[in-house]
């Protein structure tokens, strides 16, 4: 995760349950204490180990949440292997509704507001809405789509291949002609990474100049997002709390060409920030597709409260 092989917040969260089933599996209780009150004591140096390695992502946190919970809740009358296969069903039943069936949920419902003859802005690399996207292809719907992109990863690259591969017709842009080429988009469908409780859309960065520019243009702005992402923080800026990414990676040039800013460690005064997220006011937002319901912004808090009842 710390060397972005394992991107994006599903694949991240994925990769979390299944580590924590594994550890789960190796799992030993000493005789002398109870696996829900010392199993959660032996995961935190893990989580820990992780969160030093890279700041975890809201659905890592929402997962570690849930398995805490689940792990205290868990009956004292029953034998270690009876506790440790109740544990592992909980981390394969968070991953099968909260990812798996709810990304199918969304697909479909996602897939039907697109139309012959759309032109769709996608921004830079999101499984879930390039499944989408391949799915409507394979219901034989004709549109075309547009990927904007933005330094220092260039991930819409990958997402352009994979559209054209299956037939779709595309065009790659870069984030400073999105001005000019949302004039001839229809609609634009983000990926979200948190829906915080006030609403607003925490993404990639760059996400919320897309929607600033698509809500200049009159332009809908779809955002795609499980409800397990819902964040109960509340942020109105991308400044007060975000993740750094390395700064160096920015430095990188297309034509191997040394950057202006190379130097900038022998200047005192000079710091390169390469943020990670930033966030989307919700009044920019046009609808929020989950696998409950297609909602606005302001329904975060609802939805918050009904997953604190479910629990």
């Amino acid at each position: 995760m710390a060397r972005d092989i394992v991107v994006g917040s599903n694949a991240r969260c994925a990769a979390l349950i299944c580590a924590v089933k594994t550890f789960i599996s190796d799992y030993k209780c000493p005789k002398t204490k109870e696996i829900r009150s010392h199993l959660n004591i032996a995961l935190k140096p893990c989580f820990t180990y992780l969160s030093q390695c890279r700041m975890m992502c809201v659905s890592m946190e929402n997962f570690i949440k849930h398995i805490k919970l689940q792990i205290t809740k868990s009956s004292p009358d029953l034998t270690e292997s009876e506790a440790r296969e109740e544990l592992l069903e909980a981390c394969e039943d968070f991953f099968k509704e909260n990812i798996y069936l709810a990304g199918k949920s969304i697909t479909e419902k996602a897939v039907n507001r697109i139309v012959n003859g759309d032109t769709i802005l996608i921004f830079k690399k999101s499984q879930l809405i390039l499944h989408i996207l391949l799915e409507a292809k394979a219901q034989n719907k004709e549109f075309k789509v547009v990927v904007v992109d933005s330094r220092p990863d260039l991930s819409g690259v990958s997402s352009c291949e994979r559209l054209t591969a299956a037939g779709i017709p595309c065009s790659y842009v870069y984030i400073n002609s999105s001005t000019y080429i949302m004039k001839k988009v229809t609609k634009v469908m983000l990926a979200a990474d948190a829906l915080l409780a006030n609403g607003y859309v925490l993404g990639p960065v760059g996400t919320a100049m897309m929607g600033l520019i698509a809500n200049t243009y009159n332009k809908p702005v779809i955002v795609c997002c499980e409800t397990y992402k819902f964040c109960e923080r509340v942020q109105t800026d991308s400044i007060l709390y975000n993740e750094l990414a390395d700064p160096d990676s920015m430095l990188k040039t297309l034509n191997a060409e040394e950057s202006p800013v190379a130097g900038w460690r022998e200047s005192p005064n000079t710091r390169l920030v390469n943020l990670v997220y930033d966030t989307t006011p919700p009044a920019l937002v046009s609808i929020v597709i989950t696998e409950i319901a297609e909602l606005p912004c302001s329904s975060a808090p609802v939805v918050l409260r009904r997953g604190a009842v479910k629990m």
